[in-house]
């Protein structure tokens, strides 16, 4: 079930790679996209509003957890790349006992931090409540994100994309039936659609353990492996916490532009929701590349195939590139349908459709920026590298914060292109990084 990507045409591992993994994303993403158009259906848009209001804080927290996680797996995809068993099941092991550790903390402190940030924020007075009891149950099931964020990572680190495809697509279905039996039967509003997302995500993460232990003679633990080793420990945080901070960064400037928003007031706080569950659906073809050019160059780098490298991101570039385009066609001509799926029918429809149109517009036409960045980012990570992905997001925080901000007078435009205007400012660092990061380490293997 594993997949050696340091063998074999580099086009046809990826493609292998990503179909499987990228179909896995999209039921992921109806985790918070179902949610939220069964909330804008049948609850209303002021309780739209208050989960969207939530984005950037939500962003912030689960970004530090996932980024974490993330970096987890990239010792581990390079002692396989190495032909390391031990090395694997070591650093599996280590990695369970910080992410308990670290959504327990996490969890404490977000749960307290809860109110001030929804103040902060400027969350409108007539959506907070809403916000409130949705955040709150969204953070008292984090260790269940990371959970399955550790499993997914690890299991994708070893090559196998497959086997969190097949757990999520039983968990979206469990989603969406506990979103319609809470919302509807049992008229719990936006707490049981928080709810019903722990769940699932909890599921996904105790069948993905159950099956690494019984499928992945790899990861069959035994009492050595969980000696705990502050070296270990230290070369995981050392990777895991400068991506987990990355996420913050990033987020931070979401939080900033999400306070924009809500100043806007609660039909602009409910057309962004819309937006985001949107442009989150789009950009998962990119997100799923860059987990491939993440384990691809972490596996190629365990095994000192520096050459294979860069054949293999030339490839995913052109793949990018294309995907890209077609993704941007497909929201700009289905937007209207895609709208719709979120609103009843009212006064504030033709607004808020304005507002999603014109948003969704400078998005697309930044789509292939927005792909090289994640792409050169995660393959800079993938080979142990932290720095530049670091100085990217706060690339993005600057150009997203500045942009929302000093461009507010002009209403939704500003909001709109604050992400693209951070994109394309991120992509112009990793890019450069990335090139100069693989001539390093062609000047090494040469040394030696």
């Amino acid at each position: 079930m594993t997949n050696d990507m340091t063998v074999g045409n580099p086009t046809k591992l990826v493609i292998k790679f990503i179909i499987p993994l990228l179909i896995g994303n999209i039921f992921q993403q109806l985790y918070s996209m179902v949610d939220t158009i069964i909330v804008g259906k049948y609850v209303g848009t002021q309780a739209l509003a208050g989960v969207g209001s939530t984005g950037g804080i939500n962003f912030f927290i689960l970004g530090f957890a996932m980024g974490m996680t993330s970096g987890f797996a990239v010792p581990i995809a390079q002692g396989f790349g190495a032909n390391d068993p031990k090395r694997v099941r070591h650093f599996v092991a280590m990695s369970i006992y910080l992410t308990v550790g670290i959504g327990i903390i996490l969890t404490i402190i977000s749960t307290i931090g809860l109110g001030p940030l929804l103040t902060v924020t400027k969350t409108p007075e007539d959506v907070y409540n809403h916000a409130y009891n949705y955040m709150i149950i969204i953070l008292l099931g984090l260790i269940t994100n990371m959970a399955y964020n550790m499993t997914a990572s690890i299991l994708r680190a070893l090559g196998d994309a497959k086997t969190p495809l097949y757990f999520l697509i039983v968990a979206s279905f469990l989603n969406i039936a506990l979103d319609f039996l809470f919302i509807l039967s049992f008229n719990m509003g936006v707490a049981g659609a928080a709810l019903a997302t722990v769940i699932s995500q909890g599921v996904s993460a105790i069948l993905c353990t159950i099956y690494m232990y019984k499928k992945f003679e790899i990861l069959r633990m035994k009492k050595e492996d969980f000696i705990y080793k502050q070296k270990s420990a230290n070369i995981l945080f050392s990777i895991g916490f400068p991506m987990a901070f990355q996420y913050s960064v990033i987020a931070i400037g979401s939080i900033l532009l999400q306070s924009a928003v809500n100043s806007l007031g609660t039909i602009a706080v409910a057309s962004y929701t819309i937006c985001c569950r949107i442009e989150q659906l789009a950009i998962q073809p990119f997100s799923t590349l860059g987990i491939a050019g993440t384990t691809y160059a972490g596996q190629n780098l365990g095994a000192g195939k520096i050459d294979r490298i860069k054949e293999g991101m030339k490839k995913m570039t052109i793949i990018g590139v294309v995907i890209a385009i077609i993704c941007s066609v497909i929201i700009y001509v289905f937007n209207i349908p895609l709208i719709n799926l979120f609103m009843q029918e009212g006064e504030d429809k033709t607004l808020v459709i304005e507002y999603v149109r014109l948003y969704l517009f400078w998005a697309c036409a930044f789509f292939i920026p927005l792909m090289l960045l994640i792409l050169y980012r995660s393959a800079i990570q993938g080979m142990g590298d932290a720095f530049f992905p670091l100085v990217a997001g706060i690339v993005e925080l600057v150009g997203r914060v500045s942009v929302a901000i000093g461009l507010i007078g002009l209403g939704y435009l500003g909001i709109s292109l604050a992400c693209p205007v951070a994109w394309l400012g991120g992509a112009l660092i990793v890019v450069p990084a990335y090139f100069r990061k693989l001539k390093n380490l062609e000047k090494n293997v040469c040394k030696r």
